[in-house]
């Protein structure tokens, strides 16, 4: 169902406004745009990226309930990862290289989300023949606990849904 790579004809979109303009120019310029989008009425923020696919065929990301310069700096990590070491993510491992003692875990975003927190990378991926893949970036809880886990702390559930199946083992120690 999701592309596997980026097609070889990729045709930006005509910008509509001043922030349309600065999207594509970062992701020109740097090779992604993270956009963060602010909570309310009892929804998470949230900031995902713009540009991981088409630069470097890697799924764009996701996370939730982070406060922005928080989510900003771990998607940075990420993108150094990502572009810089030429290392990507893969889905269901644990990874403790984005910030100093923090686990994440990345899952696979389902399709049916992507219209409610994904809007600025569908408008841009809008020529693809075929939806582009995400990963969302899960944290844990305060003890380290994720929201698939025995103990998981449920007053973090309304500030990180899942978008995506959790693992199939809920002990999942992959790391990488």
């Amino acid at each position: 169902m999701f592309l596997d790579e980026m097609p070889g004809k990729f045709r930006y979109p005509a910008p509509e406004d001043a922030q349309d303009k600065d999207l594509l120019a970062d992701i020109q310029r740097k090779g992604w745009h993270h956009f963060a989008v602010p909570g309310g009425d009892g929804q998470p923020g949230y900031t995902f990226s713009v540009g991981h696919f088409l630069n470097l065929n890697h799924p764009e990301l996701i996370v939730l309930g982070l406060k922005d310069s928080l989510a900003s700096r771990l998607l940075d990590s990420a993108a150094v990862r990502i572009r810089g070491l030429n290392k990507p993510y893969q889905p269901y491992r644990l990874y403790n290289d984005i910030a100093d003692g923090l686990e994440v875990m990345f899952l696979p975003v389902a399709f049916p989300h992507y219209k409610e927190y994904l809007g600025f990378a569908n408008w841009f991926y809008q020529s693809l023949p075929a939806p582009y893949p995400a990963l969302q970036m899960v944290w844990p809880d305060p003890k380290g606990v994720f929201p698939w886990q025995p103990g998981y702390d449920t007053r973090f559930h309304r500030a990180q849904p899942l978008l995506g199946a959790a693992p199939a083992s809920p002990l999942t120690q992959n790391r990488r």
